[in-house]
């Protein structure tokens, strides 16, 4: 009888365990933590995209600044011009002035790209002397105004297999970057003077001062826009030669300055000068071509076709 009761009285626990008010309980517990679990994923969510909203509100409030800082250099009516998808009035600018877009190719990391401004000059004909003995090539952007009486050096340039570019015909900033209107005629002068002394019609440009400067503020983007547009491909540089400072560096310190910067540039363009003054420059020219070559480098010239070095505007 003993082991009957111990086993009913067993029985009985077991029962009262299955009592249905226990499972309500814990039906109800469950309920309770489902019903947090997805009030904490709704806050979440909540938190998200209230994250969302303030990412799109500053976005929009970025946009409304830029678009307020184009209100302030262009003209409303040149603004509707462009909406209203017609050419806008200096597109229509020398309509002849235009290049064949292409694509860019790969960089090779041992072409160096010397490029030459401010010419022609005595001293680019002591460039192309010493460009001629090593069996190098290089890239002259020449200004306009300077062609005068040197033609016979912009025809030597195209006979040897170099590129000529356009820096501009006055050089002058002022007036160069007055306008769009005033940018493109500048640019269209020196076209035209460098087709009319070695008949090439030049595809390649370097902004004077380069692409982004004091000067260009207001209007770079919009030349930029529209001389792509035509075609044309500018390029600024990530090595400086520094022969532009002012400081009368000797052709040796040119050499080094050039040499210390190039290997850290898988695409090097460098930045020298041929004017009338840069005679270090040009006495510097052999012997910089001389440790290029020694390092694995080779000089080669810009067309369409090399990945440009472009600045951007960071003020």
């Amino acid at each position: 009888m003993g082991r009957y009761r111990r086993r009913r009285g067993g029985y009985g626990s077991y029962r009262r365990r299955r009592d249905p008010k226990v499972f309500l309980k814990i039906i109800a517990v469950l309920f309770v933590i489902a019903a947090c679990a997805a009030a904490v994923l709704q806050t979440k969510r909540l938190e998200a995209t209230g994250a969302q909203i303030e990412a799109l509100e500053k976005q929009v409030s970025d946009l409304q600044g830029q678009l307020d800082e184009v209100n302030a250099v262009v003209p409303q009516a040149l603004l509707e011009q462009a909406v209203s998808g017609q050419p806008l009035d200096y597109q229509k600018l020398y309509p002849e002035m235009k290049a064949e877009a292409t694509t860019f190719a790969e960089n090779d990391p041992k072409a160096v790209y010397l490029t030459f401004d401010d010419g022609p000059s005595a001293n680019t004909e002591k460039i192309l002397d010493a460009l001629k003995e090593k069996n190098q090539k290089a890239t002259f952007f020449v200004v306009g105004k300077n062609i005068a009486g040197r033609e016979a050096v912009l025809k030597r340039i195209v006979d040897e297999g170099h590129t000529i570019g356009i820096h501009g015909f006055s050089h002058n900033y002022d007036t160069t970057y007055a306008s769009i209107d005033a940018f493109l005629e500048d640019f269209h002068q020196a076209y035209d003077a460098v087709y009319q002394a070695c008949g090439v019609y030049p595809t390649v440009f370097r902004f004077p001062g380069g692409s982004v400067n004091a000067y260009n503020r207001a209007t770079y983007q919009q030349i930029i826009a529209e001389m792509v547009r035509r075609g044309f491909v500018y390029y600024d540089w990530n090595v400086s030669s520094e022969d532009a400072t002012g400081k009368a560096y000797t052709a040796d310190q040119l050499v080094q300055t050039v040499m210390a910067a190039v290997p850290g540039e898988e695409h090097a363009i460098v930045l020298m000068h041929d004017a009338a003054d840069k005679k270090a420059t040009a006495d510097a020219l052999p012997l910089l071509i001389d440790q290029l070559t020694a390092q694995g480098y080779y000089c080669d010239k810009l067309t369409p076709a090399v990945q440009p070095v472009t600045f951007s505007y960071s003020g």
